[in-house]
């Protein structure tokens, strides 16, 4: 959580990294690093030399811009609900700005490094993988808003309260419904899958 208003990686007006400066975002990747790191140093403590973890967590291409990842219409879309409840006061806009959604999208190579990095794993497989492109089906916006919901919720109900959340996916609800390009995005959701072995 950026507190400084003075901070060049303040995010005003945003909850998620993948429309804001290359600032914000890079203080994001850093924050990444750093919790990446401190998990695998645990792992490292738990895993028998040649033992076997397994890893399958958010990612994007390499050559992806941040604006351009999965998720980014997502938190795009809850920040924006919540703006609007800043403004018509049932919320504090300062509030929204100095929150921030703790999760980040890693490329296979940024991955990669950070392994590297830490020394205790080498990997011995590491590939992407879209499961939701298997999906015939239309996505269904009252499942999506329900499933972003139950994995969101707690964080932010823990910073805005929990009064404030059926308005807010509800509003959310509203926002995506009317999103065009839901439905690719939504499958586009791409996963890392990676196999690491203990040195």
């Amino acid at each position: 959580m950026i507190l400084d208003k003075d901070s060049s990686a303040w995010n005003k007006g945003n909850i998620f990294y993948t429309t804001a400066s290359d600032e914000v975002a890079n203080a994001y990747a850093a924050q990444f690093a750093e919790d990446m790191g401190k998990f695998l140093n645990y792992r490292a403590t738990e895993v028998v030399s040649g033992g076997l973890m397994l890893l399958l967590i958010p990612t994007a291409p390499d050559e992806f811009h941040p604006s351009e990842m999965f998720g980014g219409w997502i938190y795009d879309a809850l920040g924006s609900s919540l703006m609007d409840m800043a403004k018509e006061g049932l919320i504090n806009e300062s509030q929204v700005d100095s929150f921030n959604m703790p999760h980040y999208i890693v490329r296979p190579k940024e991955m990669v490094k950070l392994v590297e990095i830490n020394a205790c794993f080498s990997i011995e497989k590491i590939e992407m993988t879209t499961p939701m492109l298997r999906i015939d089906e239309p996505i269904n916006m009252d499942t999506c808003t329900t499933h972003i919901r139950a994995g969101n919720e707690k964080l932010i109900a823990e910073y805005f309260g929990n009064e404030i959340m059926d308005e807010l996916f509800d509003r959310f609800y509203q926002k995506v419904a009317k999103l065009s390009m839901v439905d690719s995005k939504y499958k586009e959701n791409t996963l890392l899958f990676i196999a690491l072995k203990r040195k």
